[in-house]
């Protein structure tokens, strides 16, 4: 059941509202009056009560002076302010306060009950949302899980947070899962000193996120980030920049500046460098021809494959087989 205080200096418009209140569907256990914003904070002294409908321009104590009582002394009911003055300034400063929603007069029955409906939807969710406390502790648990690579804690903290909120609505745990997806990264950045790409973890479910963060974090504590390069170039020296940017979380602009701060070396020239050894490696091999071997290592140019080899190991791949004894 809920309580409903009602502020504004003019009789009619308090009767008015509580007309439509009396009309509505909703659960109401109370409806209260007051003329001004010092008598609604004496009768909000004396109860608790869920929302809050005022007006602005009152004597002796305003709207937004009673928005701002409100909030100052801890007090949480949901605030509607109702004001025949269209004056987007008081609505920025409502806003300030905590005010859900900011509606002209004359405001009909139908508007009043989507205001207070959307109202009363928010609060229930608030309500069930973690608060900052259990939050953190799911963040810390998952974050410290990660930094330890910890793989069973890991899954167990994850399992957690889903656990957390399971029941409460697809969207509003998406939501939330995303936001602890989100703070546990910029957790872990803190440690590695290195920012984890956020943008990346909104394109995915929490479960492919945790997936993402793991790799991501095992990779740069395991190895660091040339190490982690080497690796996936000697298994697959084809990779493009995009596409090994993309495995390791980075957009490829942000990719390309990462690698060379911290190897002080241009990915560009390092890959060519890797291809190159893969190459010699190949081209040893008397069943690969040439053409096989340049496309493999990630040339479809045959004559730029050859220039660049040369440019290596000043002989082209066709003369470093002939010098081996090996067909073309």
């Amino acid at each position: 059941m809920y309580k409903i205080l009602i502020v504004d200096d003019e009789m009619i418009f308090r009767r008015g509202i509580r007309a439509m209140l009396q009309k509505s569907d909703f659960s109401i256990g109370l409806i209260s009056e007051a003329v001004d914003g010092c008598e609604a904070m004496q009768l909000l002294a004396q109860d608790n009560f869920d929302i809050v409908i005022t007006d602005i321009r009152m004597p002796r104590m305003d709207g937004l002076m009673l928005c701002k009582s409100i909030r100052e002394r801890g007090l949480r009911p949901g605030i509607i302010i109702l004001s025949g003055y269209d004056d987007f300034k008081y609505a920025q400063t409502a806003i300030q306060y905590g005010v859900s929603d900011y509606v002209l007069k004359p405001v009909s029955q139908k508007k009043l009950n989507e205001v207070i409906r959307d109202l009363i939807r928010k609060r229930e969710q608030d309500e069930i949302r973690p608060k900052y406390k259990e939050m953190d502790v799911l963040v810390t648990g998952l974050a410290q899980a990660l930094w330890d690579l910890d793989k069973d804690a890991f899954r167990l903290a994850g399992q957690k947070a889903q656990d957390r909120v399971a029941g409460i609505g697809e969207k509003v745990g998406n939501e939330i899962l995303q936001e602890i997806i989100l703070n546990t990264a910029e957790k872990v950045s803190g440690e590695l000193g290195e920012a984890l790409p956020g943008d990346l973890f909104r394109e995915h479910a929490f479960e492919e996120n945790l997936g993402l963060l793991w790799d991501m974090v095992s990779n740069r504590k395991r190895h660091g980030l040339l190490e982690t390069v080497r690796e996936h170039l000697l298994a697959n020296p084809a990779m493009s920049q995009e596409e090994l940017g993309s495995l390791l979380g980075f957009s490829p602009s942000h990719f390309s500046s990462i690698f060379k701060e911290k190897t002080g070396r241009k990915f560009v020239d390092y890959r060519t460098e890797i291809r190159m050894e893969a190459a010699k490696r190949q081209l040893c091999i008397p069943s690969r021809t040439i053409t096989q071997v340049a496309a493999e290592v990630g040339y479809n140019d045959y004559s730029h494959f050859s220039s660049v080899f040369k440019k290596y190991y000043g002989k082209t791949p066709a003369q470093f087989r002939e010098e081996r004894g090996l067909g073309i």
